[in-house]
Parts: C-alpha cells; structure tokens; sequence
C-alpha cells in the first residue's frame, strides 16, 4: 500500500480543519463509486469477475506476441493521460535510457508534436527497421495526432503494400471516430473501457499493450490496480487516497493554489507529466483545485527554494519518494584537489546523497512554513505501478469533486482544438 505522511502540512492545516473535510470528501467518493446496482462507478471494471480481465489480458498478450513477430520497433501515436501513462510505465520500470540499453523491442513515442523536425528524425529512427503502429487516443480527435497517424500510415504503405494493416493497432473508446477507423480499415482495435473514467485513466487496454511489448507484465498491473480498487474504497482517513486528497483540498481552501510535486528519481520525468496533465485535465476547473507543477529532483531545487521564500505563500509541495531500480551501490568520487568543497562526502554512495537532499527539502521548506506532503510507494514492480496510478486517479477524481467539480465532463474541454480546425479551414 502507498503510505502518505501529513506531518509536515501542520503549519497551515490543523487536525481538526482537516477533519472538517470528511464530509464533502465522503460525497465525493459516493459520487464516484456509490457501489450501487446500475450506478456509474470510477474505474468499475476494475472490480469485474476475473474472467473479463482474463479476456482482456488475454487480448493484449495476443496482440504483443503478434508484435513481436513482426518488428523491433513499437511506434506509440497519440496523445491524451493513456498515452502518457504509457511512457511513464515503460521509463518507470525500464528507465529513461531504455531504448538505449535494452535489446528488447524498442519504444517509440510520437503523435504529441506538430513539429517538421520531430517526423523527420521519427524517419531516420526507422530507417532499417521493422516496425508497428499503435494508435492510442480516447477519440483520435487531436491534430497532432492524426497528422502523425495519416503520415505513418502512408509510410507503412509504402513499404509493407497491403500487408501494413496487419501492422497497426488501435486503442480508443467505442464509437469513437480511431474506432470507426480501426473496424473499417481492418486493423486489430483494443477498445477502452467504457465505465467512469475509462477513457482517460493509465489502465486503459493500450496502455497495456504498451508496457507488455516492453516485457512489463500487463496483469500484474491490473492486479496492483485492482488491489487498490479494493483497499482505497475505505471511506474515511486511514485511507491513504483521502488523506492526500483531504490534504490538498484543506490547503486549497486556505488559499494554497499552486501544487508542486518533486521527485528525485529521474525515471520518472514521464510520470510527472502524466500527473501534471492528469490533475490539470481533471481537478482544475471553474476555479477550483490547485495547479499542479512536475519539478524534477535534485535539479529544480533552487526553482523550488525560490518560490519556498516567498513572502505571499500559494504554494505546497508533494515528495514521491520511489525504491531505487538499481540494488548496487554507487561511491561518490575523491578528489583530491577538493576544486568544489565536497571532500566530505568521500566514502559516502549518490543513495546517501539523494537521502540527504530529500531530508534537506523537507526541513528547510517545513521550516518556512510550506507545507509538505509525503507520498511512498513500497515497492517498484509492474504491480506498484499499477496501484500508484490508480491512487493518483482516485486521489484527483476526489478532489474535483469535493470543491463540487465534475472531474469528467468532457464539455469543458476542446475550445482551442475547434479553433486551430477552423482555422486551417475545417
């Protein structure tokens, strides 16, 4: 389970304020999951007989060993929480250098870029290499991503003939216009679930297919989500889910508007823009929430001291605190000359250092009285990616809903998108 520390935000939120909140974070969550015969539930199909979740998995191993036989590049286009869930998962546990280290299938992520550069270096990647084209988006709407859809496409025409569509895969809600595509053009459709949800969250069907070709088991995902999905329904504040939750809506209510969330493993880059682009699509509405802002640990630490000293604080920060991937030690260098004043640390390893530093943020930044939330996971594995997504979904989706936001109402999105249509002529 993902353990959440609180101590650190008592500065500005006392017990009993935050205890205020129990009630509008109780119809939040009963506005989520009610539990109810016919009633929409977050995520519900989380929570299905196991034999739904065989034929899913079992859909998505099909369609990876399929994949494997056919190329040694995976091309991800698209766009939208699924995507970026994707390559979080894939640099979460493969780390940011993968595609460099690892002789397995290669991951490749475009369709996010409208950029001439971008595709031209996306066709000197592919230049003597097989490959194979997953389209993942909740509609297929999006302009940068049907731009690179039509242009891989024409590419996998041209070199493959009629044998292309054997290579592209497709994953997006049903009835949607990629699905439409998907059915008609005969490629192999992976559909989103259609529950509470199911279009954005990182525990979509291709998201799956994504980390399986990767040679991340996609089930112990599901079963670190679904292992959430039944311990995060505790409604009340030994729930990990609600006291991140409560936390960031209590500070919200005093003003605190700006949410920082830093991290010290740089694997996770990916995932702090899936976090970022997942509380600002969801929590960020008709004024309410906080805004969420990814700032990579150890570099962004004079970025995060500045905004710390401010006299007009708005800000409270959040610390992931990750496992190392890596078991082996690491010793920080002599030197002997000492150019840099660091002679103290010899004998000393980068996890020494990295512990330090995170131990240095929270007092100095508690000490200026911004208060700081502490988020842990256990364990990472394919399993403990799965609950940390389901817990941030939750966590968020509750969030909206206790400052009376519908966290899903796809009607406030999409003005600019209409916009840049008409004005290229659509």
């Amino acid at each position: 389970m993902i353990n959440v520390e609180l101590s650190s935000i008592w500065s500005c939120v006392s017990l009993p304020q935050l205890l205020s909140c129990e009630k509008d974070l109780f119809d939040a969550h009963l506005h989520l999951r009610s539990n109810q015969p016919g009633a929409p539930e977050f995520l519900g199909w989380l929570g299905q007989p196991d034999a739904v979740t065989a034929k899913t998995i079992h859909a998505i191993r099909k369609a990876c060993e399929t994949i494997s036989g056919q190329c040694d590049t995976l091309v991800v286009a698209g766009s939208g929480e699924g995507y970026l869930a994707a390559k979080a998962g894939v640099e979460m546990l493969g780390g940011r250098y993968r595609n460099l280290l690892d002789s397995r299938m290669r991951i490749v992520f475009t369709g996010d870029s409208l950029a001439s550069s971008d595709w031209i270096a996306l066709c000197r990647l592919l230049e003597g290499h097989e490959f194979c084209l997953l389209l993942l988006s909740r509609e297929g709407a999006e302009l940068e991503m049907c731009t690179a859809s039509r242009a891989l496409r024409w590419l996998m025409e041209r070199r493959y003939g009629q044998g292309a569509k054997q290579r592209v895969y497709v994953s997006a809600l049903p009835e949607s216009p990629l699905a439409v595509m998907a059915k008609e053009e005969g490629f192999t459709y992976l559909p989103m679930a259609q529950c509470l949800a199911g279009g954005v969250s990182a525990l979509n069907a291709g998201t799956l297919l994504v980390l399986a070709a990767a040679g991340i088991d996609p089930l112990g995902v599901l079963e670190g989500a679904a292992e959430g999905f039944s311990q995060y329904d505790l409604r009340a504040f030994e729930n990990p889910v609600w006291m991140y939750a409560g936390a960031r809506y209590a500070l919200t209510q005093k003003g605190r508007s700006t949410e920082c969330l830093g991290c010290f493993t740089p694997d996770f880059g990916a995932f702090g823009a899936w976090w970022q682009q997942y509380f600002l699509r969801h929590t960020c509405r008709e004024g309410a929430g906080a805004m969420p802002v990814y700032l990579p640990l150890p570099s962004a630490l004079d970025a995060m001291d500045t905004v710390a000293q401010g006299k007009d604080q708005r800000v409270f920060e959040t610390l992931l605190q990750v496992p190392e991937r890596c078991f082996q030690k690491v010793n920080i260098e002599m030197d002997w000359k000492d150019y840099d004043g660091l002679g103290f640390l010899a004998g000393k390893t980068l996890l020494d250092a990295q512990e330090g530093s995170f131990q240095a943020v929270l007092q100095a930044h508690t000490d200026l009285d911004v208060p700081v939330i502490q988020v842990s996971m256990q364990t990472l594995d394919a399993a403990g990616v799965g609950e940390l997504f389901y817990f941030f979904e939750l966590a968020g989706a509750i969030s909206a809903c206790a400052c009376g936001v519908d966290p899903f109402d796809g009607a406030c999105a999409g003005a600019s998108r209409a916009l840049a249509k008409q004005l290229l002529g659509g």
